[in-house]
């Protein structure tokens, strides 16, 4: 006798969630059929999502950007050294420079696991090459200096060691400084008849050119890419720097070491070698990314307060659909007393109202992602022809953080206006016109 009622039961269940999600079909397609209501309904869910993609995916190539302009080398492993003042007792204590001697001691530490080390020396100049002259900045480079500073070749070759080894008077020379003394696409390099500049009363042969690399926005500093000029390293020590001295160390951990160092052991590894050869005299100062830490904050900073920009505007789509979702309440209350006099129950009610106000705006939430991606797009391209070296980025992150909180904010603002839907009295609901 309880097998019939038992199996009346499960099916009285199966058709009310077979009404349920019916229901939920036509009452979403109600909301959004009225197109003006609809496009109020999910602007505010459009522009919240849309802004969180186009924003991070801008912040992403910004960034990619700006790391791509720097003119200096930035990575992460990457530890530098430069010559500081000494302290005031210090100053009549013996102690010695910063040269590249003390870039080969660290190379040869074994307590640094076969980190790199490679100095770098700067003097400003003037080139000249036939009658043009152009304000330069001297650089002493090896043949690893391409992966150091991230450069790429337009024409020609980089440094060899047969160049460090003889001391010859090559060099490579920025795009800029290649453009303006001898003009012409930079192919020529690589032809059969060398071409000459002079600097600094010295005459180098060009062997190379370097891919242009361009800076965000203008500066007549000539310490950038385009206006600098590499020679062999033992070159420049005899001709400008015979004591060796140099301007700046890079120590990068050995990429291929299973076990990684933390950057703060090889920091103090590399201040207690140093301080030895310098005869404990801390004439030098050590960044690493641990140095430029304020810089990040500031720029995570920005970043949280631009992205909170999309996550208001969600709100307000939030509150724009409490409204909708209550007029429709109020529109559809003798369709819920119906439901309620033929056995659905006040948390059927709850769901379905729930459920349609998180499907609108997972639904505006799916439109502003799209929105977001073609202006970033967009964005990127017309930034690209502005500043040049702008790639479109799309941050993952951004899109499933933005559909969920699309589906988040219609949850909370639907709670409402299902809740007073769920508590309506079916008699007083089917009384109503």
């Amino acid at each position: 006798m309880a097998a019939g009622p038992a199996r009346g039961a499960a099916r009285s269940r199966g058709g009310d969630a077979a009404m349920r999600l019916d229901d939920l079909l036509h009452s979403t397609r109600a909301v959004v059929a009225d197109r003006t209501r609809a496009a109020l309904t999910l602007l505010g869910i459009i522009i919240g999502t849309g802004s969180i993609v186009l924003l991070a995916s801008l912040l992403a190539g910004g960034e990619e950007a700006l790391l791509r302009a720097s003119q200096q080398a930035v990575e992460a492993d990457l530890i530098q050294v430069h010559p500081a003042e000494v302290s005031v007792g210090d100053r009549r204590r013996t102690r010695r420079d910063l040269s590249r001697d003390d870039a080969r001691a660290l190379a040869a530490s074994r307590a640094l696991g076969g980190a790199s080390a490679l100095s770098e020396s700067v003097r400003p100049a003037e080139a000249r090459a036939g009658g043009k002259k152009k304000r330069i900045s001297l650089v002493s480079a090896v043949p690893a200096a391409p992966a150091l500073y991230d450069l790429e070749l337009a024409a020609g070759r980089f440094l060899v060691e047969a160049d460090l080894a003889a001391r010859r008077r090559v060099c490579v020379v920025g795009h800029e400084v290649w453009a303006e003394l001898f003009g012409g696409p930079p192919a020529r390099a690589a032809q059969a008849e060398p071409l000459h500049m002079t600097a600094d009363g010295h005459v180098w042969t060009v062997v190379g050119v370097l891919q242009d690399r361009p800076i965000l926005g203008s500066t007549d500093d000539t310490n950038i890419w385009n206006r600098k000029v590499l020679v062999p390293e033992t070159t420049y020590d005899a001709l400008y720097a015979p004591s060796h001295r140099t301007d700046r160390l890079y120590v990068r951990q050995d990429p291929l070491v299973t076990v990684r160092t933390p950057l703060a052991a090889l920091r103090g590894v590399i201040d207690a070698t140093l301080q030895r050869r310098h005869h404990g005299v801390k004439n030098f100062r050590i960044e690493d990314e641990d140095s430029h830490g304020q810089e990040r904050l500031v720029l995570d900073i920005i970043k949280m307060l631009l992205l909170s920009t999309g996550v208001v505007a969600l709100i307000v789509g939030g509150i724009n659909i409490m409204n909708i979702m209550l007029v429709t309440v109020t529109e559809r209350t003798r369709e819920i007393g119906i439901r309620r006099a033929v056995g659905a129950s006040p948390r059927a009610i709850l769901l379905q109202f729930l459920c349609e106000a998180a499907a609108v705006s997972l639904l505006g939430g799916v439109l502003g992602v799209l929105s977001g991606l073609a202006l970033s797009w967009l964005a990127s391209a017309l930034l690209a022809r502005m500043v040049g070296r702008w790639a479109f980025q799309v941050e993952p992150w951004s899109l499933f953080l933005g559909l969920g909180l699309s589906v988040t904010i219609g949850v909370v603002f639907g709670f409402y206006p299902a809740w007073r839907a769920a508590r309506l009295d079916p008699i007083e609901a089917l009384r109503s016109e």
